[in-house]
Protein backbone atom coordinates (compact mmCIF):
# COMPACT_ATOMS: atom_id res chain seq x y z
CA UNK A 1 0.00 0.00 0.00
CA UNK A 2 1.62 3.18 -1.38
CA UNK A 3 0.30 6.24 0.78
CA UNK A 4 2.88 8.58 0.60
CA UNK A 5 1.95 11.84 -0.84
CA UNK A 6 -1.39 10.89 -0.95
CA UNK A 7 -4.89 12.46 0.09
CA UNK A 8 -5.34 9.32 2.09
CA UNK A 9 -2.29 10.16 3.93
CA UNK A 10 -2.92 13.93 4.93
CA UNK A 11 -6.40 12.62 6.19
CA UNK A 12 -4.37 9.92 8.30
CA UNK A 13 -1.96 12.21 9.72
CA UNK A 14 -4.92 14.62 10.77
CA UNK A 15 -7.20 12.15 12.69
CA UNK A 16 -4.01 10.90 14.80
CA UNK A 17 -3.59 14.18 15.56
CA UNK A 18 -6.97 14.73 16.76
CA UNK A 19 -6.48 11.29 18.62
CA UNK A 20 -4.23 12.19 20.56
CA UNK A 21 -5.28 15.73 21.68
CA UNK A 22 -8.74 14.08 22.20
CA UNK A 23 -6.89 11.19 24.43
CA UNK A 24 -5.05 14.08 26.34
CA UNK A 25 -8.31 16.04 26.71
CA UNK A 26 -10.46 13.23 28.36
CA UNK A 27 -7.83 12.28 30.69
CA UNK A 28 -7.97 15.81 32.33
CA UNK A 29 -12.00 15.72 32.00
CA UNK A 30 -11.36 12.70 33.91
CA UNK A 31 -9.47 14.04 36.60
CA UNK A 32 -12.12 17.00 36.40
CA UNK A 33 -15.20 14.02 37.02
CA UNK A 34 -13.15 12.83 39.89
CA UNK A 35 -12.52 16.03 41.62
CA UNK A 36 -16.51 16.63 41.22
CA UNK A 37 -17.61 13.20 42.77
CA UNK A 38 -18.79 12.16 39.52
CA UNK A 39 -17.42 8.53 39.40
CA UNK A 40 -20.05 7.64 36.27
CA UNK A 41 -18.43 10.49 34.28
CA UNK A 42 -14.82 9.93 35.07
CA UNK A 43 -14.66 6.47 33.99
CA UNK A 44 -16.72 7.92 31.03
CA UNK A 45 -14.39 10.02 30.23
CA UNK A 46 -11.56 7.31 30.97
CA UNK A 47 -12.72 4.40 28.86
CA UNK A 48 -13.15 7.05 26.00
CA UNK A 49 -9.58 8.03 26.18
CA UNK A 50 -8.58 4.47 25.81
CA UNK A 51 -10.83 4.12 22.71
CA UNK A 52 -8.93 6.71 21.14
CA UNK A 53 -5.27 6.26 21.79
CA UNK A 54 -6.45 2.84 20.07
CA UNK A 55 -7.76 4.69 17.37
CA UNK A 56 -4.22 6.40 16.82
CA UNK A 57 -2.41 3.31 17.84
CA UNK A 58 -4.59 2.13 14.57
CA UNK A 59 -3.39 5.20 12.18
CA UNK A 60 0.04 5.05 13.49
CA UNK A 61 0.43 1.82 12.23
CA UNK A 62 -1.15 2.98 8.39
CA UNK A 63 1.46 5.65 8.37
CA UNK A 64 4.10 4.31 9.68
CA UNK A 65 4.01 0.23 9.96
CA UNK A 66 5.89 -1.55 12.12
CA UNK A 67 9.69 -0.95 13.33
CA UNK A 68 12.12 -3.10 14.79
CA UNK A 69 13.43 -2.84 18.07
CA UNK A 70 16.83 -0.80 17.40
CA UNK A 71 15.22 1.55 14.62
CA UNK A 72 12.41 2.32 17.25
CA UNK A 73 15.30 3.17 19.98
CA UNK A 74 17.00 5.28 17.16
CA UNK A 75 14.00 6.74 16.32
CA UNK A 76 13.32 7.56 20.21
CA UNK A 77 16.28 9.57 20.78
CA UNK A 78 16.19 11.44 17.58
CA UNK A 79 13.12 13.16 18.80
CA UNK A 80 14.00 12.94 22.16
CA UNK A 81 17.39 15.02 21.43
CA UNK A 82 15.24 17.20 19.30
CA UNK A 83 12.55 18.50 21.82
CA UNK A 84 15.48 18.34 24.71
CA UNK A 85 18.02 20.64 22.55
CA UNK A 86 15.70 22.48 20.22
CA UNK A 87 11.86 22.66 21.07
CA UNK A 88 11.56 23.10 24.57
CA UNK A 89 14.53 25.54 25.06
CA UNK A 90 13.42 28.10 22.12
CA UNK A 91 9.94 27.44 23.86
CA UNK A 92 11.11 28.57 27.17
CA UNK A 93 12.87 31.44 25.47
CA UNK A 94 9.84 32.94 23.92
CA UNK A 95 7.65 32.23 27.21
CA UNK A 96 10.52 34.31 29.14
CA UNK A 97 10.08 36.76 26.67
CA UNK A 98 6.47 37.22 26.68
CA UNK A 99 6.42 37.08 30.57
CA UNK A 100 4.80 33.42 31.45
CA UNK A 101 7.84 32.66 33.59
CA UNK A 102 6.36 29.71 35.44
CA UNK A 103 5.59 28.24 31.82
CA UNK A 104 9.08 29.16 30.98
CA UNK A 105 10.35 27.44 33.75
CA UNK A 106 8.09 24.53 32.81
CA UNK A 107 9.41 23.95 29.29
CA UNK A 108 13.41 24.04 30.96
CA UNK A 109 12.07 21.25 32.95
CA UNK A 110 10.52 19.45 30.22
CA UNK A 111 13.86 19.83 28.62
CA UNK A 112 15.86 18.02 30.95
CA UNK A 113 13.43 15.54 31.14
CA UNK A 114 13.44 14.62 27.41
CA UNK A 115 17.34 14.77 27.51
CA UNK A 116 17.02 11.84 30.44
CA UNK A 117 15.13 10.56 28.04
CA UNK A 118 17.61 10.56 25.39
CA UNK A 119 20.14 9.17 27.62
CA UNK A 120 18.14 5.86 28.51
CA UNK A 121 17.18 5.15 24.98
CA UNK A 122 20.88 5.61 23.64
CA UNK A 123 22.62 3.40 26.83
CA UNK A 124 20.25 0.83 25.59
CA UNK A 125 21.04 1.00 21.74
CA UNK A 126 24.44 0.65 22.89
CA UNK A 127 23.64 -2.38 25.33
CA UNK A 128 21.73 -3.97 22.54
CA UNK A 129 24.66 -2.98 19.78
CA UNK A 130 27.05 -4.75 21.73
CA UNK A 131 24.90 -7.58 22.88
CA UNK A 132 25.16 -6.95 26.44
CA UNK A 133 22.45 -7.69 29.03
CA UNK A 134 20.16 -4.95 30.07
CA UNK A 135 20.09 -4.63 33.44
CA UNK A 136 18.50 -1.77 34.44
CA UNK A 137 14.40 -2.40 35.48
CA UNK A 138 11.94 0.53 35.08
CA UNK A 139 9.65 1.38 38.33
CA UNK A 140 6.59 0.08 36.16
CA UNK A 141 8.38 -3.24 35.76
CA UNK A 142 7.79 -4.64 39.56
CA UNK A 143 4.88 -2.11 40.21
CA UNK A 144 1.80 -4.16 41.85
CA UNK A 145 -1.86 -3.67 43.11
CA UNK A 146 -3.53 -6.24 44.88
CA UNK A 147 -6.84 -5.94 46.11
CA UNK A 148 -8.92 -8.16 49.41
CA UNK A 149 -12.15 -7.81 50.84
CA UNK A 150 -12.11 -7.49 54.62
CA UNK A 151 -13.91 -10.18 56.31
CA UNK A 152 -14.79 -11.24 60.10
CA UNK A 153 -12.22 -12.79 60.76
CA UNK A 154 -9.53 -9.79 60.76
CA UNK A 155 -11.78 -7.46 62.14
CA UNK A 156 -12.77 -6.95 65.68
CA UNK A 157 -15.80 -7.13 67.81
CA UNK A 158 -16.72 -3.57 66.55
CA UNK A 159 -15.97 -3.99 63.06
CA UNK A 160 -12.37 -2.57 62.33
CA UNK A 161 -9.69 -4.13 60.60
CA UNK A 162 -6.55 -5.23 63.06
CA UNK A 163 -3.83 -3.03 62.12
CA UNK A 164 -1.67 -6.59 62.54
CA UNK A 165 -3.87 -7.66 59.24
CA UNK A 166 -2.94 -4.67 57.03
CA UNK A 167 0.59 -4.72 57.78
CA UNK A 168 0.31 -8.15 56.59
CA UNK A 169 -1.06 -7.05 53.24
CA UNK A 170 1.50 -4.30 52.57
CA UNK A 171 4.19 -6.56 53.51
CA UNK A 172 2.99 -8.91 51.38
CA UNK A 173 2.73 -6.51 48.40
CA UNK A 174 6.45 -5.18 49.21
CA UNK A 175 7.66 -8.66 49.18
CA UNK A 176 5.66 -9.30 45.44
CA UNK A 177 7.23 -5.47 44.19
CA UNK A 178 11.03 -6.40 45.87
CA UNK A 179 10.57 -9.99 44.23
CA UNK A 180 9.77 -8.79 40.39
CA UNK A 181 12.45 -6.48 40.32
CA UNK A 182 15.23 -8.34 41.82
CA UNK A 183 13.91 -11.80 40.82
CA UNK A 184 15.49 -13.24 43.88
CA UNK A 185 14.00 -13.94 47.50
CA UNK A 186 13.37 -10.46 49.09
CA UNK A 187 13.13 -10.01 53.17
CA UNK A 188 11.74 -7.06 54.98
CA UNK A 189 14.33 -5.06 56.81
CA UNK A 190 12.66 -2.04 58.03
CA UNK A 191 9.29 -0.26 57.65
CA UNK A 192 9.50 3.63 57.64
CA UNK A 193 7.06 6.33 57.92
CA UNK A 194 3.49 4.44 58.21
CA UNK A 195 0.92 6.04 58.77
CA UNK A 196 -2.83 5.16 59.68
CA UNK A 197 -4.81 7.81 58.00
CA UNK A 198 -8.60 6.05 57.93
CA UNK A 199 -10.17 3.10 60.04
CA UNK A 200 -10.99 -0.04 57.31
CA UNK A 201 -14.23 -1.60 58.31
CA UNK A 202 -15.02 -5.09 57.69
CA UNK A 203 -16.33 -5.87 53.80
CA UNK A 204 -13.90 -2.69 52.81
CA UNK A 205 -12.89 -3.74 49.21
CA UNK A 206 -8.63 -2.86 50.14
CA UNK A 207 -6.34 -1.99 47.18
CA UNK A 208 -2.50 -1.85 47.59
CA UNK A 209 -0.29 -0.12 45.55
CA UNK A 210 3.49 -0.86 45.97
CA UNK A 211 6.04 0.51 43.34
CA UNK A 212 9.91 0.93 43.77
CA UNK A 213 11.13 4.56 44.89
CA UNK A 214 14.76 3.67 45.59
CA UNK A 215 17.39 0.67 44.95
CA UNK A 216 20.90 1.11 46.50
CA UNK A 217 23.54 -2.22 46.09
CA UNK A 218 21.38 -4.78 47.49
CA UNK A 219 18.11 -3.23 49.42
CA UNK A 220 14.78 -1.75 47.18
CA UNK A 221 12.70 1.00 49.49
CA UNK A 222 9.10 -0.10 48.04
CA UNK A 223 6.56 2.65 48.67
CA UNK A 224 3.11 1.03 49.81
CA UNK A 225 -0.31 2.89 49.69
CA UNK A 226 -3.67 1.41 50.62
CA UNK A 227 -6.85 2.57 49.34
CA UNK A 228 -9.68 1.68 50.69
CA UNK A 229 -13.16 1.39 48.56
CA UNK A 230 -17.18 1.13 50.32
CA UNK A 231 -18.73 -1.11 48.20
CA UNK A 232 -22.17 0.17 48.65
CA UNK A 233 -20.95 3.90 47.79
CA UNK A 234 -18.25 2.90 46.11
CA UNK A 235 -16.15 6.25 47.85
CA UNK A 236 -12.37 5.76 47.85
CA UNK A 237 -9.61 6.83 50.39
CA UNK A 238 -7.04 6.60 51.10
CA UNK A 239 -6.28 4.85 54.67
CA UNK A 240 -2.71 4.18 54.86
CA UNK A 241 0.91 4.76 53.59
CA UNK A 242 4.45 3.48 54.45
CA UNK A 243 7.83 2.80 52.98
CA UNK A 244 8.94 -1.10 53.20
CA UNK A 245 12.70 -1.67 53.31
CA UNK A 246 13.19 -5.02 51.35
CA UNK A 247 16.59 -6.91 50.98
CA UNK A 248 17.69 -9.68 48.13
CA UNK A 249 19.26 -12.59 49.97
CA UNK A 250 20.87 -15.96 48.74
CA UNK A 251 19.84 -19.30 50.02
CA UNK A 252 22.35 -18.95 52.86
CA UNK A 253 20.91 -15.92 54.10
CA UNK A 254 23.35 -13.33 52.42
CA UNK A 255 22.64 -9.68 50.84
CA UNK A 256 22.78 -9.96 47.13
CA UNK A 257 23.19 -7.63 44.51
CA UNK A 258 19.81 -6.12 42.96
CA UNK A 259 19.31 -4.50 39.56
CA UNK A 260 19.40 -0.63 39.46
CA UNK A 261 16.29 1.12 38.94
CA UNK A 262 15.71 3.48 36.06
CA UNK A 263 13.60 6.07 36.73
CA UNK A 264 12.08 8.07 33.81
CA UNK A 265 9.48 10.67 35.45
CA UNK A 266 9.96 13.49 37.13
CA UNK A 267 7.69 12.09 40.28
CA UNK A 268 10.13 8.86 39.53
CA UNK A 269 13.28 11.00 40.22
CA UNK A 270 12.32 13.15 42.97
CA UNK A 271 10.55 9.96 44.88
CA UNK A 272 13.96 8.49 44.07
CA UNK A 273 16.14 11.17 45.36
CA UNK A 274 13.95 11.52 48.52
CA UNK A 275 15.03 7.54 49.16
CA UNK A 276 18.17 7.96 48.23
CA UNK A 277 17.89 10.97 51.31
CA UNK A 278 16.44 7.84 53.64
CA UNK A 279 19.15 5.89 52.85
CA UNK A 280 21.48 7.85 53.68
CA UNK A 281 20.24 8.89 56.74
CA UNK A 282 20.05 5.43 58.21
CA UNK A 283 23.58 4.93 57.58
CA UNK A 284 24.53 7.80 58.85
CA UNK A 285 23.13 6.72 62.27
CA UNK A 286 25.84 5.60 64.51
CA UNK A 287 25.31 1.79 65.08
CA UNK A 288 24.31 0.16 68.12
Amino acid sequence: MQLKGSKTEEKLKEAFDRELRAQAYYHYATEAADAAGEDHVADMFSETAQNEAEHARAEFKFLYGSADLKSSLRTAIEREHEDATRLYPEAAKVAEEEGFAEIADFFRRLSNVEARHESHFHDLLEKLDKGEELKGRTVQYSATDMAQLMLPHQANPAGFVHGGEMMKLMDNAAGVVAARHCRANPVTALVEGIEFLSPIRLMDLVIVHGKLTFVSHSSMEVQIMVDVEDLLTGKMRRALTAYFVMVAIDAAGKALEVPPLIVSTEEEERLFNEGQARYEARKAKPKK
